[in-house]
């Protein structure tokens, strides 16, 4: 007779862990959303107050109590009782709850219970019990708990997300971050942002080396500054200012790199580095002049530079020692790449036999034909010997005859040959030296 009280007790067992179960999940939507909530607010202050590090260890371990005691509240307390862990409601307390979801149950369920406590019970109590029991049997006493309900607190936790999203949306999401380090870095000292930043306008700060550098600085804030300083290799100079808010400065030929900072109204920018580009530099240039043999001239070396005169079919090696270079091109009617060696030179060679105008250029990987430098080389052509004759006849030996004359070469003669023979007979050649 006691099977269907059983099922009684069974069903306000599962019906009480469901009681839990909700205020649990009720609990964890509502720290999710208080804390949360209080969260962005401590945030808050201090990013609009900036606290000393005391306010800030105060404000932190607040906002720790805060949360301990909201977690405690909301989640561990309904987590314990769910366990067991402490006392809950009993069954009468159930069976109110209960009563008052289905009418039909009223008082039944209640007085079931009142009975079964009853010390003294006949046959007839019991199988009243039973009767009452049966009858209670088929209402779903865990339905009386409705999770749905929850949905309502939602809402509360929708507050403090929507305020975290908007702001990430519109890029100020560093108003939170930034002042969750300095809360939780509370024993840090942190100084307020400045009234204004400054921000160099130029794509690269790299500088030709022995070159002026223009710097442009643009200052934007709440508060714009008439003027601006910079400092590097221990010395401060004022900027120019050209525009509100618009600075520039002229490093003069720059030789190496260097750091600067920029400050105004005691505002101090971050450390900058301006790098230099070293330029493809010529260091010695000359050209070895290898004459033809017949001009029976001694070979030359001309230095520094790449203009001369030579003779037809002269070889001439352009000879080159160059700074911060990677190759060395001659530009004429056709391009010569010069031949680079271990020593950082570079070499090429060429036979002229007419006027020869051409450009040498250096480039480097950060600079391409950087340095050209135009020259000229004149050709002197080679000449035909010239042979100026006169014959005469002797006045009184009519047979003799005179040649007398002149002869010439730029270059001189080897030789000189008169070459005679019977003019019906040209074979038979007479050659005298």
């Amino acid at each position: 007779m006691q099977n269907n009280f059983k099922t009684i007790q069974t069903k306000l067992e599962q019906f009480i862990r469901r009681y839990y179960t909700n205020d649990l999940l009720k609990g964890a939507i509502l720290f999710f959303a208080i804390g949360l909530l209080y969260l962005l607010v401590t945030l808050f202050i201090e990013y609009v107050l900036w606290l000393s590090p005391a306010a800030r260890g105060v404000l932190f371990w607040v906002f720790v109590v805060v949360e301990v005691g909201l977690f405690g509240r909301f989640v561990i307390w309904p987590l314990t009782k769910l366990l067991k862990l402490q006392k809950g409601i009993d069954y009468e307390e159930a069976s109110k709850i209960i009563g008052k979801h289905f009418p039909e149950v009223n008082d039944k369920l209640l007085n079931v219970l009142q009975l079964h406590k009853n010390s003294e019970q006949s046959e007839l109590l019991l199988a009243s019990i039973d009767q009452k029991s049966a009858e209670l049997d088929p209402v779903p006493f865990k339905m009386a708990v409705n999770f749905n309900k929850n949905l309502t607190y939602l809402k509360y936790a929708a507050i403090p997300v929507l305020i975290v999203v908007l702001t990430y949306m519109t890029g100020h999401f560093n108003w939170f971050s930034d002042s969750y380090e300095r809360v939780v870095n509370y024993k840090t000292a942190y100084e307020p942002p400045a009234p204004f930043e400054f921000f160099v306008v130029n794509e690269q700060l790299q500088a030709i080396e022995n070159k002026d550098f223009k710097l442009v600085v643009k200052i934007a804030g709440n508060v714009v500054p008439e003027n601006a300083q910079i400092y590097y290799a221990g010395e401060t100079y004022f900027l120019r200012q050209t525009n509100p808010g618009t600075f520039e400065y002229v490093f003069p030929n720059l030789k190496e790199s260097i750091s600067f900072t920029l400050s105004a109204n005691k505002v101090v920018s971050k450390p900058y580095q301006l790098d230099i580009v070293n330029v493809p530099t010529l260091v010695n240039f000359e050209m070895v002049l290898d004459y033809p043999d017949y001009t029976n001239r001694v070979d030359e070396v001309l230095k520094s530079t790449g203009n001369t005169t030579i003779p037809e079919g002269t070889n001439i090696t352009w000879k080159i020692k160059a700074r911060s270079t990677d190759e060395v091109v001659m530009y004429a009617y056709d391009t010569m790449l010069f031949d680079a060696n271990n020593k950082g030179g570079f070499e090429t060679s060429k036979h002229l036999y007419s006027r020869f105008n051409y450009t040498i250029s250096t480039s480097n990987q950060s600079l391409k034909d950087y340095e050209n430098l135009a020259y000229t080389i004149e050709v002197i052509k080679d000449a035909y010997p010239e042979l100026n004759m006169k014959v005469e006849r002797d006045s009184i030996d009519q047979h003799s005859l005179y040649f007398y004359g002149q002869a010439s070469d730029d270059y001189g003669l080897s030789k000189l040959q008169l070459v005679y023979y019977p003019i019906d007979n040209e074979g038979n050649k007479t050659v005298v030296n």
